[in-house]
């Protein structure tokens, strides 16, 4: 017999409850732009001096995470912003993409696609919580430009749908 989410994604074991409170403050943030408490808490929480030494280091890994996602994610709005400055927030001068700013699309798309394949296989909740954070952002710039390769298909924003296991998934 095998149940329906049995291939669920589970969250790491931690014990320390502090630990694991900062830990569910962070995947529930946005990280567009962390919440000074919450930075605060999980500082405070991978200093303390505690037995759980795995549960820290899952809260360390989400902490390095939503970092990356936060920086990562102001440099997809300035590229947003560049892009609706040149050719208008309605596009209504539309015109071909520079040089540097083609590259400079490339390069991210790159970066993204390696940042999410160095989750590894028990990361699967971190993989997810950064591709919600990212994706529409990613999705937003292959909209506004035409001709980038089909790579830029498997962007993805994944979202729950309340039940438990599954999720709906919207494509670029």
């Amino acid at each position: 017999m095998r149940y329906f989410s049995e291939d669920a994604a589970h969250l790491p074991d931690i014990n320390d409850t502090e630990i694991l409170n900062v830990f569910k403050d962070l995947m529930a943030a946005s990280w567009d732009e962390l919440p000074y408490s919450v930075v605060q808490d999980a500082k405070k929480a991978l200093s303390k001096n505690t037995d759980d030494k795995a549960g820290q280091e899952a809260l360390r890994n989400v902490f390095r995470a939503a970092e990356a996602v936060e920086e990562f994610g102001g440099i997809l709005i300035t590229m947003k912003m560049e892009l609706d400055d040149s050719i208008g927030v309605s596009g209504e001068n539309v015109k071909p993409l520079s040089s540097e700013f083609a590259a400079a699309l490339k390069t991210v798309f790159q970066r993204y696609a390696t940042y999410l394949d160095a989750f590894g296989p028990n990361e699967t909740y971190l993989r997810k919580k950064v591709e919600n954070e990212l994706g529409s952002k990613m999705i937003y710039l292959k909209m506004r430009c035409s001709g980038l390769g089909s790579e830029w298909g498997k962007i993805t924003v994944l979202g729950t749908s309340g039940l438990s296991g599954s999720y709906v998934e919207q494509r670029a």
